[in-house]
C-alpha cells in the first residue's frame, strides 16, 4: 500500500507554481505598459540625458569662472601694489558686477571697501561693504565687518560700530580677532559715554588672556581708567 501524501506537502510543492506565475504576470504587466508608454519613457530618457548634460555644463563654468575671477583678482592686487589706487577701485567695482556670488568677489569686496576707507572716504565704504550683506563666520566676513564698524566708528556711528564689533566678537573663534572686536565695541561705547559698559567688555577681554602675558597691561590699564571715572 502506497503512502498518502501529506496535505502540507502538496501545498509547499504548490507555492513555487504560484510565485512563477505572479512572477510572468507583473512580466508581462509591465510589459504592456511599456509599450503603451513608450514615448513617456523615450522623453523621460531624453530630460535626464539634458539634466546631466546640464550639470557637466555648470560645473565646467563654475570652474571656468573661478580660474577668471583668482586671475583678474590677481591683476587686480598688481595695480594696488604700485599705487594705482584709482584705477584699482574701478576694476574691482567692474569685478564685483562680473563675478558676483563667487569668493573671489567677496573678497573684492573687502578690498574695495579698504580702499575707500583708507582714502578717507568712509560714506562710500559703508555702501560698499554693506552691499555684500555678509555673514559673521567666514574669515573673510569678519574682516569686512570690522572694515565697516572702522567706517561706522569714522562717521561717528557709535552705536552702528558697537553692534557689528560685538557681532564679530561673536562670530570669531582667534583670541586676537576677539580682542580686536571687543576693544573696538569698547572704543564705541566710551564715545556713547557708557564706561559701565566699556568696562564690562576690558573684564571679558581680559579673560582671553593667560596669568602673565605682556599684552594684558593694556587692557588693565583702559579697564582702570573707565572705573576710575565711574568711582
Amino acid at each position: 500500500m502506497s503512502k498518502r501524501q501529506r496535505p502540507s506537502s502538496r501545498r509547499l510543492s504548490q507555492q513555487p507554481d504560484k510565485n512563477e506565475d505572479a512572477f510572468v504576470a507583473s512580466v508581462m504587466e509591465l510589459s504592456t505598459w511599456t509599450g503603451r508608454n513608450h514615448h513617456l519613457l523615450i522623453m523621460g530618457g531624453v530630460v535626464l540625458a539634458l539634466a546631466l548634460l546640464g550639470g557637466v555644463y555648470y560645473v565646467d563654468f563654475q570652474r571656468t569662472l573661478t580660474v577668471q575671477a583668482v586671475n583678474r583678482l590677481e591683476s587686480i592686487h598688481q595695480t594696488i601694489s604700485i599705487s594705482a589706487l584709482e584705477d584699482a577701485k574701478t576694476q574691482l567695482s567692474v569685478f564685483v558686477d562680473r563675478f558676483e556670488g563667487t569668493e573671489q568677489a567677496d573678497e573684492a569686496i573687502v578690498l574695495l571697501g579698504r580702499l575707500h576707507l583708507e582714502g578717507g572716504d568712509a560714506a562710500v565704504a559703508i555702501s560698499v561693504l554693506e552691499r555684500a550683506q555678509f555673514g559673521f563666520r567666514q574669515s573673510i566676513a569678519l574682516q569686512g565687518n570690522t572694515l565697516l564698524a572702522r567706517a561706522y566708528e569714522d562717521l561717528g556711528r557709535w552705536a552702528d560700530a558697537e553692534g557689528i564689533y560685538l557681532r564679530v566678537a561673536d562670530g570669531a573663534e582667534l583670541d586676537f580677532q576677539i580682542r580686536a572686536a571687543l576693544g573696538g565695541a569698547a572704543r564705541a561705547r566710551r564715545r556713547q559715554q557708557d564706561l559701565g559698559g566699556a568696562a564690562e567688555l576690558y573684564e571679558r577681554i581680559l579673560a582671553t588672556f593667560e596669568d602673565g602675558d605682556p599684552a594684558k597691561g593694556i587692557y588693565e590699564l583702559r579697564l582702570a581708567e573707565v572705573r576710575e571715572v565711574v568711582s
